[in-house]
């Protein structure tokens, strides 16, 4: 008995120790969790600022963010096709309509730039789509199905349409000029659909190049990147300031996946406005053009050039400095050409404008007026030469126009393995039969040369490389270099003849 009372005794003091501790245990806890609550409620009143900010610039700029959506409608000849018929016994249907049959859909946002309805998106948005074939969207839920496409761009994807009505809330532009990498940016568009959707980031690099496939020679780029999430649908609706400016236009993505995975890429407000401004007053763009292919002065183009880095490019040139925008091909009858502009020149200065790389170049002819004589200063085996260059309006491509490339300076033959190619024209295409083919043209094979000795002939059609389809000489060169430099064999289709590998 008096053992049970022992037992019972250090049972009752242990239990009451163990409340005790946890007692103290919660109390610490508690302390600690208030501590924490009113450090965040200290906290608040400094983050408090650019909340409201995030808050602000949203309510501001989303009245003047419009989704867009396309939908291309059947032809009389489509709406004949029968509807396939459901697989039975999973199994899939025997038939089904030609993928080019079906209806067309794509997703999109734009940007209000005028109260009287005029709206600025991307030209990729709406291209192959007709302007009953376009729904606008506002902030409210309003739909709009009667546009008008007043005018498109497709040199730096920009397009303007308008809807009708009036009072609409117009953006305003800030000046891109002023952005630093760094600096916080507001998306805002419909990714996937879903209107008025805003994401945050910064901006992670400013003029960035070869982000739209070189699909046209005069493509004009200055883009911002940036990790605010941008997505299918975002395209054509803007990045802003955090005073609620516009400083660009979401048009791309780098991924893998198909979505986003944080490098998206706005082009700049600066190359919006000036297009936009063109097309509201003309409804189109007329630029002047030199004629010409650049690359910056790095590491890339010594590659290229088969040289071992940018400090050997400046040797073998004779540079005072790695600065300007060295020439790569000159194509025939163009301002460049006629002025005497030659492949190997770096141009350094254009009507008294310093150009370091191939962004100021694009700035200073983009901006150049049109049948005016402006100085262009290159510097040419280590002498600077001034040359008078007659700015013309740019042609709609360089069909017809042959190019003069500089070779590798370590290689006999530079891109074509001893092809020289020229754009297949409609009135060449006439006379050799081709009417309705697409490629490049054989006009000349060097003698003893990868492609004579393949077999390939002047008159030939090159209509692939590897897999890939080739409609014009800058596609076949850019397509070819990838080959080249790598030191890769690359197989070429003829047409009459199939694949040809070269080595």
């Amino acid at each position: 008995m008096k053992r049970l009372r022992g037992l019972i005794f250090w049972w009752t003091f242990l239990s009451i120790l163990s409340l005790w501790y946890v007692h103290l245990v919660f109390a610490a806890r508690s302390d600690d969790i208030s501590r924490l609550k009113q450090e965040l409620l200290d906290l608040e009143k400094v983050t408090n600022p650019l909340i409201q900010t995030f808050r602000k610039v949203s309510q501001l700029v989303s009245p003047s963010v419009v989704s867009l959506s396309t939908e291309k409608k059947a032809s009389q000849n489509e709406k004949n096709v029968p509807e396939p018929q459901p697989p039975s016994q999973n199994f899939p249907p025997k038939h089904e309509p030609h993928a080019d049959s079906l209806p067309k859909k794509g997703l999109g946002s734009g940007i209000i730039i005028d109260e009287r309805g005029y709206i600025l998106t991307n030209n990729h948005v709406i291209t192959g789509f007709a302007e009953d074939e376009i729904t606008v969207a506002t902030h409210n839920g309003e739909q709009y199905n009667h546009v008008k496409i007043v005018g498109v761009d497709p040199n730096t994807d920009i397009a303007v349409i308008k809807i009708e009505g009036e009072d609409f809330t117009p953006i305003t532009f800030g000046n891109s000029e002023e952005v630093q990498v760094g600096d916080w940016v507001i998306a805002i568009g419909s990714p996937f659909g879903y209107q008025q959707t805003v994401s945050a980031g910064i901006i992670s690099a400013k003029g960035r190049t070869h982000v739209i496939p070189f699909e046209l020679p005069f493509i004009y780029e200055d883009f911002f990147q940036t990790d605010a999430a941008i997505n299918p649908g975002n395209s054509g609706g803007p990045l802003v300031n955090l005073r609620g400016e516009v400083i660009g236009v979401n048009t791309a993505i780098a991924t893998r996946s198909g979505g986003f995975q944080g490098v998206g890429f706005a082009i700049s407000a600066g190359i919006v406005k000036e297009t936009v401004d063109n097309i509201m007053a003309t409804g189109t763009v007329v630029r002047g053009y030199l004629g010409v292919g650049t690359h910056d002065i790095n590491n890339e183009l010594a590659q290229i050039l088969g040289l071992k880095d940018k400090k050997e490019i400046a040797r073998r040139f004779s540079l005072l400095s790695e600065k300007g925008a060295f020439v790569l091909e000159v194509w025939s009858d163009t301002p460049a050409s006629k002025a005497g502009i030659s492949p190997g020149d770096i141009i350094c200065e254009i009507g008294g404008k310093k150009i370091e790389n191939t962004i100021d170049l694009q700035h200073a002819i983009r901006r150049a007026k049109v049948n005016a004589v402006v100085i262009v200063k290159v510097v040419r085996n280590g002498a600077e030469s001034a040359l008078e260059v007659l700015v013309e309006p740019q042609p709609q491509d360089l069909g017809g126009k042959t190019y003069v490339a500089i070779r590798k300076l370590d290689e006999p033959t530079k891109f074509s393995l001893g092809l020289v190619v020229n754009d297949l024209n409609p009135e060449v295409a006439k006379s050799l039969g081709l009417e309705g083919e697409h490629g490049v043209l054989v006009v000349d094979v060097e003698t003893n040369s990868p492609s004579e000795r393949a077999g390939i002939q002047p008159g030939d059609l090159i209509t692939k490389v590897g897999t890939k389809e080739v409609r014009s000489v800058l596609e076949f060169m850019t397509l070819m270099e990838a080959f080249i430099e790598t030191n890769m064999p690359v197989s070429i289709f003829v047409k009459d003849k199939g694949f040809i590998t070269l080595k």
